[in-house]
């Protein structure tokens, strides 16, 4: 590829225009290691240290980009070999809400346990070598960055989710050193997902590696402001005395806690500490069209539903996507590592309907609000046909005024200093009232959204046969 390999076509299309998910590919697939995170505390952004490192490159960093365009039909027909009859959820096998068994590693997740539990029973049984997750940084424990979890015990250190940005895609580096037969599991979310079936369906020798994928519900991503917002509060100004952070400590649905090095912990409920979206978020999400981990084997997330919330201890939605996904979750509930129960597909779009409108109908209207004003907007091959209601379209205005106020660095000094729990009150009660008054405009019309498909366009590449026959022999036989 012309331009110094890729990385000037990127930059210029993707990094300077605002569409960079900080997915971490550009960095993971650089052949030199030339390209690096640029304040990763602060905005995040890829930047190449010596240009000329690219001459002669491939240009992985580019074809394999998540920000730009993903192209939905052709990620479906290369990971499911066709295409969604639900728009929503995207291609899956099965539904399921569940819980895993094992109470230690349920009680470590965020909900269920469920992508702890598949991950490890993926080791134990000889499916995978490492399983790619998030763990924080033993040096500096308020970043989260990739690893190689090669254990039960490593990979419950990686439990949990991290709403900071995390470049997971970075450990294709790693991935790339172990031998050619190595096999490993990757949990990330949509973005970081889309980024490694692009470069899967290119031939990238380090994404081949990766057999199983896992992917988390992501709604949206954190700037580390949000950490140093929630600091502030408590009047701490130094983030460096974090000894441990986490986004959902203790009994579902958790607390953001942060533990510091004098022994002092810091926290604030789940829902309360959500008054950080509006003013932290990662801009870049608002263009998001993935709520499901769509190109996902295995996908999960909260079941967001009052007869398991009222349950406490957390319960898990999980979809079963491709054939070896989930030949790997029948295996599980036969074993007794899973407790599951089928839910219909309606119920499953209704739990988190909320999420859904957000991605699949108002990300769109921000893209053409953004194209309009001669914006850079990224490109996915689908999109609704069917008009939005005047009352969605106004409600959709209203928003993006919300979280244009709430950007402002003003309004990240003011909400710092009110007081912590008047904060996480009044939020609270703004949310329910919000999604109260709301509830209506945003599911006018949503279910009968139409939308139209691109093709598929050829994929350079196809896992071979060989390799998926031998990961669906293995487990049909412990099947029997």
């Amino acid at each position: 590829m012309s331009e110094a390999g890729g990385f000037e076509k990127l930059r210029r299309e993707v990094i300077d225009t605002g569409l960079c998910t900080r997915c971490g590919s550009c960095v993971g697939v650089c052949p030199p290691g030339a390209i690096e995170f640029r304040e990763p505390l602060g905005v995040s952004l890829p930047a190449i240290r010596d240009s000329a490192a690219c001459e002669g490159c491939p240009g992985h960093c580019y074809t394999g980009c998540s920000g730009g365009a993903v192209h939905f039909p052709t990620l479906a027909a290369f990971t499911h070999g066709r295409q969604p009859a639900n728009p929503y959820l995207g291609v899956f096998q099965s539904l399921y809400v569940g819980h895993a068994n094992d109470e230690h590693v349920r009680r470590a997740g965020a909900s269920g346990g469920i992508i702890s539990a598949t991950a490890i029973y993926m080791l134990e049984h000889d499916m995978v070598d490492g399983v790619v997750a998030l763990g924080a940084n033993r040096e500096e424990p308020w970043r989260f960055e990739p690893r190689i979890a090669r254990s039960r015990a490593e990979v419950l250190e990686c439990a949990q989710s991290k709403y900071s940005i995390s470049p997971a895609n970075v450990i294709l580096r790693e991935l790339d050193k172990e031998a050619p037969g190595f096999r490993a599991a990757f949990i990330g979310i949509p973005c970081q997902v889309h980024a490694i079936r692009k470069l899967q369906a290119d031939g990238h020798p380090a994404a081949r590696k990766i057999r199983y994928v896992i992917g988390s519900y992501c709604g949206n991503i954190l700037h580390f402001d949000a950490v140093r917002g929630f600091l502030a509060k408590h009047g701490v100004a130094d983030y460096t005395a974090i000894s441990r952070l986490e986004y959902r400590a203790g009994e579902w649905p958790g607390k953001m806690r942060v533990t510091l090095v004098d022994g002092r912990v810091l926290e604030m409920p789940k829902f309360y500490a959500n008054y950080l979206i509006p003013f932290y978020m990662m801009r870049r999400c608002l263009t998001c069209t993935d709520l499901a981990n769509e190109f996902s084997d295995i996908s999960g997330g909260d079941a967001w539903a009052p007869v398991y919330e009222e349950r406490g201890k957390g319960f898990s939605l999980i979809m079963g996507r491709t054939d070896r996904g989930q030949r790997v979750i029948e295996e599980m509930i036969r074993k007794g590592r899973l407790t599951v129960e089928p839910v219909e597909e309606g119920f499953t779009v209704n739990m988190h309907s909320h999420m859904l409108d957000f991605k699949k109908r108002g990300a769109f209207l921000r893209i053409d609000a953004m194209r309009a004003r001669g914006k850079a907007v990224p490109s996915y091959g689908f999109r609704p046909v069917t008009p939005a209601p005047f009352g969605r379209r106004a409600f959709e205005v209203l928003l993006r005024l919300i979280y244009g106020v709430c950007s402002l660095r003003l309004s990240q000094w003011t909400v710092a200093q009110l007081p912590t729990g008047l904060t996480g009150r009044l939020f609270e009660q703004a949310r329910r009232r919000w999604k109260g008054v709301t509830k209506s405009t945003k599911r006018k019309g949503f279910s009968e959204i139409e939308f139209t498909f691109e093709p598929p366009r050829q994929t350079v590449y196809q896992l071979p046969a060989e390799e998926l026959g031998e990961q669906s022999a293995a487990l049909a036989e412990r099947a029997e």
